[in-house]
């Protein structure tokens, strides 16, 4: 039986302001709770209800964490996923790296990127090619936001965020190649990858800010065929990096 303070611990977790304070977040339904059993991350508390698999109480048995039995209904109340059935956990926020080396590889910054669901996106598909590092400008939406961690499908335990001034991490970097996605770039179909490098997206309505811009050794664009205007930036994303890593 939960407590009313539970209850208002966790459903504080969904502000960003308090997910600071509690340096903890919530990750929501099974596949998702099922990944972050098997990550690193600590868990501070693991919801369950009778419809979970057998497969997510091994695994908490496995690493010694109680699983707290629930209705459905109080599940749902307590998360915001419409569906969420089966779990519901609290784990606790990992320390953010203070730098990163960026030797051979390839490296994603997002500027100003607003939707979680955007976000989310951007960090399943950074894990789908094997990106293990994105870092953020500061006024990115919060990685730990529910909508975010869902998207990301279980990715978010494999994908490092990193938020900084983007300005003062490309300075640090000035040996990396730095790809800027943007309307009027040369054409990604002609672009020969220079390792290591650094690709940058920018904001759903505004692009990538001037001043980042003009640091870019290469200004890129996906081959437009048909009328659209332009193209989601979780999409953006993935052609882009099949593009550069696929070749």
């Amino acid at each position: 039986m939960l407590s009313k303070a539970d209850i208002k611990y966790l459903n504080s977790l969904q502000n960003k302001k308090y997910r600071k304070i509690e340096h903890a977040f919530l990750v929501e339904g099974q596949k998702n709770v099922l990944e972050l059993l098997e990550s690193n991350y600590a868990i501070l508390r693991l919801f369950c209800s009778g419809k979970v698999s057998d497969q997510l109480v091994s695994l908490a048995k496995a690493r010694h964490i109680e699983l707290e039995v629930l209705p459905e209904k109080t599940l749902l109340e307590l998360g915001t996923l419409e569906n969420n059935h089966t779990a519901l956990a609290v784990a606790k926020m990992p320390e953010q790296e203070l730098e990163i080396t960026i030797s051979d590889g390839l490296v994603l910054a997002l500027d100003g990127i607003n939707d979680p669901g955007n976000l989310g996106t951007i960090i399943r598909t950074a894990d789908w090619y094997g990106i293990s590092h994105i870092v953020c400008s500061p006024d990115t939406v919060d990685a730990y936001n529910p909508k975010v961690v869902n998207a990301s499908k279980g990715s978010f335990t494999r994908t490092h965020l990193i938020y900084e001034e983007l300005t003062s991490f490309l300075d640090r970097h000035s040996h990396c190649s730095l790809y800027a996605a943007c309307l009027d770039g040369q054409s990604i179909s002609t672009i020969q990858l220079e390792r290591p490098a650094i690709l940058l997206m920018g904001n759903e309505a505004h692009g990538i800010r001037p001043e980042l811009l003009k640091l870019a050794k290469h200004k890129i664009s996906i081959d437009k065929f048909g009328k659209a205007e332009s193209l989601n930036v979780g999409v953006a994303t993935g052609i882009l990096l099949d593009r550069l890593i696929g070749g």
